[in-house]
């Protein structure tokens, strides 16, 4: 009889939190146990006093130079990590580190890594926020680390095709190794198949779910909403997450605030949200990946995103969603919204076929199976164990 799969899970974020890395180190943590394997989580990690003196470092270099240190993926705090993670691994056949580049980058583990991320540094440098402006010395330091972390693993899973090809581009000698796997919806349980209802509704209830009013596109879709009136649609925009601006007073703009998964009260209120929505609007400055979207497939929610970064590796354009520009307007999401009212049957086909993409790829256990074939691929695990 074979034995369990032993995994080392290291994470720097708890990762009994539901809240860590928007909810997906806990959820894949679950999923593998699911999965039978003995997990042992090494995590959350706290390097004190390393941390502070990097947070110390990035504020004042942002008050003398407004440039950046992208010290989570520092060498200080990836040695801290190695010391800290290096006694805990040597038993585990497996270690899996999600978002790990700091935490494996200089791990020596006697045990294969899976490297598991949503982002190439390579690629997010420019592109996503928290990576702008940063100071040269710290450019290179995370591109050199990357590398490392690259080297060090025995297999490295991107959650979307944009990360996986940066990666790809920047260590062409990895790209052997590298796979693309989409991440799942952080959900506690999959909802039922969504019931039949009539499309259009008397109101339409649109969705937008993020943390930062702006970079999700938050204007833009209030544009949508007010276009759409304007039409003569009557409408709703319900805002999860962010709080919209004051000067933003229509009444069809419900702000629902931050809902921590955490509190079970405020958790069932986001998953009403999702499965009384009729569309899911993201259009976002920037997205890594976006779990939000699965989470709307698992709904059979139909969205409206833009076309950036990891989002086309989720969003099926004409068959789960639509994809935009980034300079796309509001007047743009209004047209596309307004071609669905016109044609109910193809509202209901695209529902149908979101809850297919989320039953087939976009959930956690779909992930680890496909996760685990992959290590057997690269010889990181043997079947025969």
């Amino acid at each position: 009889m074979k034995r369990p799969l032993h995994i080392a899970y290291v994470s720097v974020d708890d990762p009994l939190d539901r809240r860590s890395w928007s909810g997906t180190v806990h959820h894949l943590l679950k999923a593998l146990q699911r999965q039978g394997a003995q997990v042992d989580a090494v995590g959350p990690l706290r390097p004190q006093p390393w941390l502070f003196l990097c947070q110390a470092l990035n504020q004042l270099l942002l008050r003398t130079s407004n440039r950046r240190f992208n010290y989570r993926d520092s060498r200080l705090l990836a040695r801290t990590y190695a010391r800290m993670i290096q006694p805990r691994v040597g038993a585990a056949d497996l270690v899996v580190a999600p978002a790990g580049l700091a935490t494996t980058a200089l791990l020596k583990s006697p045990a294969p890594i899976v490297y598991i991320n949503d982002r190439s540094i390579a690629g997010a440098l420019g592109y996503h926020r928290i990576l702008q402006d940063l100071a040269p010395f710290s450019r290179r330091e995370s591109l050199a680390l990357e590398r490392e972390a690259l080297h060090s693993a025995s297999l490295v899973v991107y959650s979307s095709q944009w990360a996986a090809e940066a990666a790809r581009k920047a260590l062409p000698e990895a790209a052997h190794k590298v796979r693309v796997i989409p991440f799942g919806a952080n959900l506690e349980q999959p909802p039922p198949a969504p019931a039949p209802r009539p499309f259009p509704p008397s109101r339409l209830k649109l969705l937008m779910i993020g943390v930062n009013w702006v970079e999700k596109g938050g204007p833009i879709a209030y544009q949508a909403l007010q276009e759409l009136k304007r039409r003569g649609v009557p409408a709703q925009l319900v805002v999860c997450g962010c709080e919209p601006p004051a000067e933003m007073d229509d009444p069809d703009l419900l702000r629902e605030g931050f809902l921590n998964k955490n509190v079970p009260a405020e958790r069932a209120r986001l998953e009403e949200h999702l499965r009384t929505a009729d569309l899911l609007l993201l259009p976002t400055r920037f997205e890594a990946y976006g779990i939000v979207l699965c989470e709307a497939a698992a709904y059979g929610l139909p969205v409206l995103a833009t076309r950036t970064g990891g989002i086309p590796s989720i969003v099926e354009e004409e068959r789960t969603g639509f994809l935009f520009a980034p300079e796309a307007d509001g007047t743009a999401y209004a047209d596309r919204i307004q071609e669905l009212l016109r044609d109910p049957a193809r509202w209901q086909a695209m529902r149908a076929a979101s809850r297919d993409r989320y039953e087939a790829t976009l959930n956690w256990d779909a992930f680890v199976r496909s996760m685990l074939e992959a290590a057997q691929e690269v010889g990181a695990i043997n079947s025969a164990r």
